[in-house]
């Protein structure tokens, strides 16, 4: 089904825009502001027919509301969490991780892409298998471990510091409060040494990070090992294996 996504998305932003008037460009003057975490603003089913409910499947279009002006741009991939109340005594719910966007189209203010989910979506606590309006969109940037470290070890390989460079300058594009630093492996081995070892190497790229760039502060930075628990392709080939061996820069708040 071809979908006529310009005029779906002006009139979105138009409405967009009425809700938000005062929010206008700033002067180039202006210090830029702490970084908002995007969030869906509408979910386009096929056809445009029918409720959501549990389970339902289907080819959605999602339209965020921000784009390129927070470095959103078209091939992009981030993640995407469900924010979830676990006291009624926290301001703040627990975001769980359900899958990814693939960007498709972006632009000022806005941009729109589609689902592919992860394995947590599968979870008891959520109700609905897809993103809805108001789920949190968070850029990612992704490295492979093997740049980074040697086989089994935890240390920066000796060539490891020019890949930072992608890594401070992608922090850098946001204003972030926080940044989390997850560390991945692949199924191989034990799964109590996986653990440990994404620690480790989530804690060293914190360090590393902290040490060599005068804007990233230890106030900002929170390391965090999922092992092999958290793949993103099946473990079943040498090559996706290599893909869930990785570091994930977070820009989490």
């Amino acid at each position: 089904m071809q979908v006529l996504r310009l005029p779906l998305l002006a009139f979105l932003l138009g409405l967009y825009c009425c809700q938000h008037a005062s929010a206008q460009a700033p002067p180039a003057t202006t210090t830029k502001k702490k970084f908002d975490p995007p969030r869906i603003l509408a979910v386009l089913r096929p056809n445009d027919t029918g409720e959501l409910r549990p389970g339902d499947g289907g080819q959605r279009l999602y339209y965020i509301d921000k784009g390129q002006e927070v470095s959103i741009n078209r091939g992009d991939i981030l993640n995407v969490y469900r924010e979830k109340k676990v006291h009624p005594s926290l301001a703040r719910g627990m975001r769980i991780f359900i899958g990814t966007i693939t960007i498709t189209e972006s632009q000022n203010g806005s941009s729109m892409g589609t689902f592919a989910k992860g394995e947590r979506i599968n979870l008891p606590i959520i109700k609905f298998k897809v993103p809805l309006k108001g789920d949190l969109v968070v850029p990612r940037l992704i490295i492979d471990s093997g740049v980074l470290f040697n086989p089994g070890d935890f240390s920066l390989a000796a060539n490891a510091g020019a890949e930072f460079t992608k890594v401070a300058q992608f922090i850098e594009n946001f204003s972030p409060g926080k940044i989390i630093i997850e560390g991945h492996t692949d199924s191989d081995g034990d799964d109590t040494n996986n653990q440990t070892l994404s620690n480790k190497r989530a804690n060293e790229v914190v360090k590393f990070l902290i040490n060599t760039y005068p804007f990233i502060t230890d106030g900002m930075m929170e390391a965090r090992g999922y092992g092999e628990n958290q793949p993103i392709v099946p473990n079943d080939t040498p090559e996706n294996k290599k893909l869930n061996r990785r570091i994930e820069v977070i820009v989490w708040e």
